[in-house]
């Protein structure tokens, strides 16, 4: 397995919408767009500026801690965040809808604010 910590299909497809929407003229930014070895927490940084949010729905998302965050942020930012749904669990549920899905989310979400927990709740 050549892919590192995180780099399932769900960054294949985030890396096909971002082209798409960049051949198409909307600017676009992603956890892609930050190199390696770089802090990725500059994502916040352009999260707080965007309008919109493009989530890549996957069963990995659900299984991030940082996804999680990033949702949190966007949230928090009145972002519209728009859901792709591009994977099912094994079972056909999906994403997050089977035992222990969302876990990561839970545990971080655990760590929070009230607010920030209803936020985590309503993505769930």
């Amino acid at each position: 397995d050549l892919d590192g910590e995180g780099c399932g299909p769900g960054m294949m497809y985030t890396h096909l919408v971002v082209r798409y929407l960049a051949r198409a003229g909307i600017a676009c930014f992603t956890g892609l767009h930050v190199e390696g070895g770089y802090n990725w927490h500059v994502y916040f940084e352009k999260l707080r500026r965007a309008k919109v949010m493009i989530v890549i729905m996957s069963p990995a998302f659900f299984k991030s801690a940082p996804c999680f965050h990033e949702q949190l942020e966007a949230r928090k930012n009145g972002l519209h965040v728009i859901p792709l749904l591009f994977q099912l669990e094994a079972n056909g549920n999906p994403p997050g809808a089977v035992k222990g899905g969302g876990a990561k989310w839970i545990e971080a979400a655990e760590n929070t604010s009230e607010e920030d927990k209803q936020a985590a709740h309503d993505t769930l």
